[in-house]
Formats: structure tokens, sequence, C-alpha cells
């Protein structure tokens, strides 16, 4: 059984980040998180991925989890910079790259502009477009989040008062960590996560999805409101080379909602380019 997951943590010229690994053959895959997510959010799909599973790294992406925050540098090619830059210290050599919501964007935009260093990019449920309506809200929502707060408050807070797992509930408190005065504060920059989502979403990126060369995989949330269905379609219009995968009454959050269903679609895609 191989084991994982270990904490490391890689320094780049931008400065240091914190990765998960978990141990498993070739080729590697990296795996991106979403908007105030941390690389723990992938535990559950690499977990399906069962006892063969390929060599699995995630990444606390800039200003989220326990890598560097600083205070500006939120763009897209920072992210992608981001990268770029932890391939080289970890020996990474030409992984599938999966990211989703935010990681997706960057990942898609990363395998566009440098399809030398990816073996395949699987883009999960976000979309190519400029929207503002989506980041102005998501900016509104970010600011009515509590700074600090108890563990019972975290809980209620996360699970937004519903029966929770505890291996779900493990995992959204993993969201956040205690203060030296016993509070709970976010792992993270919630400022950080501000100008990244007003960043990325102020502008659109459907030159980075047309131009995608490498393999890739699209998947969509069929009861989500991230990737409307209307820009699932012209994606699939645009670059219909890309694979695409629905999965039906399935949310936004798919990592946390479908690990089983993903980690399927994620295995065959890869055994089809080996």
């Amino acid at each position: 059984m191989m084991n994982g997951p270990f904490e490391l943590f890689a320094g780049t010229p931008y400065g240091q980040f914190r990765l998960l690994r978990w141990e498993g053959v070739t080729p590697p895959v990296l795996f991106l998180h979403g908007l105030t997510a941390l690389a723990d959010a992938w535990t559950p799909v690499v977990e399906c991925l069962g006892a063969d599973r390929p060599e699995c790294l995630a990444l606390d992406q800039r200003g989220h989890g326990d890598s560097f925050a600083p205070a500006t540098g939120y763009a897209i090619g920072d992210f992608v910079g981001d990268v770029r830059a932890v391939l080289g210290p970890l020996r990474i050599d030409r992984p599938h790259l999966v990211g989703h919501s935010m990681g997706a964007c960057v990942a898609l935009v990363a395998a566009a502009r440098h399809p030398e260093l990816f073996r395949t990019v699987t883009v999960v449920d976000i979309g190519p477009e400029r929207w503002t309506k989506n980041w102005t809200e998501t900016v509104a929502a970010i600011d009515r989040m509590p700074e600090r707060f108890s563990r019972d408050e975290a809980v209620a807070f996360l699970t937004r008062n519903r029966p929770t797992p505890p291996d779900r509930l493990k995992l959204l408190l993993s969201r956040v960590g205690e203060a030296e005065d016993g509070t709970f504060r976010w792992r993270g920059s919630p400022e950080a996560w501000k100008q990244a989502v007003r960043s990325h979403r102020s502008r659109d990126f459907w030159a980075d999805w047309g131009g995608l060369s490498i393999p890739a995989l699209l998947i969509r949330g069929g009861a989500s409101a991230e990737l409307r269905g209307p820009v699932g379609d012209e994606m699939r219009r645009r670059n219909p080379s890309v694979g695409y995968e629905e999965y039906e009454g399935v949310g936004h959050n798919i990592p946390l909602l479908a690990p089983e269903r993903l980690a399927a679609s994620l295995s065959r895609f890869w055994r089809t380019q080996r």
C-alpha cells in the first residue's frame, strides 16, 4: 500500500510553497485547487485513484494555505509562473495537470502557453469568459466571512449547519488553523483571494482555450452555476479537440461532491495518453 500524503515545502524565486505528495508511479500528476481552498481539497480524489495511482502532488497556491502570500501579485500570470517554478525543485517531469475552479483557469492558461511542460491538462468546472457579476459577488461573500471564530463557529460556517460526514468535516476544517489565543482563522489570505478572483474574472482567456494543443479534458458539473451550460457549449464549439464530460446533478465543487467519479474520469483519460 502506497503512503501519503506527505507535506513538503518548495522554495522558488517567488517564495515558499506548501505541497502534499502521495507516492505512486510515473508519470506524476499536479493538482491545483480552487479559490479559498488548499492542497488538501484533492485528498478524496487521490484516495479514489486506488492502489496503482500515479505519484500525486497538490499545491497550495499563492495566498492560500501555508504558501507565501504577497501583498500584491495575483494575476493569472503570477499563478502560472508559480506552477512553472515548483516543477524544477520537485523534479517533476511533464506531469498531468489537473485544476478545479480557479486552479482550472490557471491550469488551462499554463498548458496553453507552456505545452512542453505538461503531458495532459484537465479543466474541472470553470470557463474562460470574463464575468463581472461573478467576481463582485465573490468578493462580497469573502467580505462577509468571519475573520476569527471558535471551532464550533467554524464548523457551523463551513457546513452551513448541515449534517456532514466526519471525513468531509475533517477536510473542510483543514481550511482553518488555530491561533495562539485559541481562536480559529483561515489558512490563507482573504485579501489575496479577493485580488485573485477580481483579476482572473475581469478578463477572458478564450484565446488560451482555443490554443490548447496538448491532450485536454473538460469536466462540468451538470448542476454547476460556475461553469454555465451555454459557456460549456461554446467551449466545445471553439475547441472540439478537447474531451468533454458532464456529471448530471453535481454542483461546482466536483472534487468534494463526486471524487470517485472524477477519479474514474481522470484514470480513463490518462490511460488513453500512454
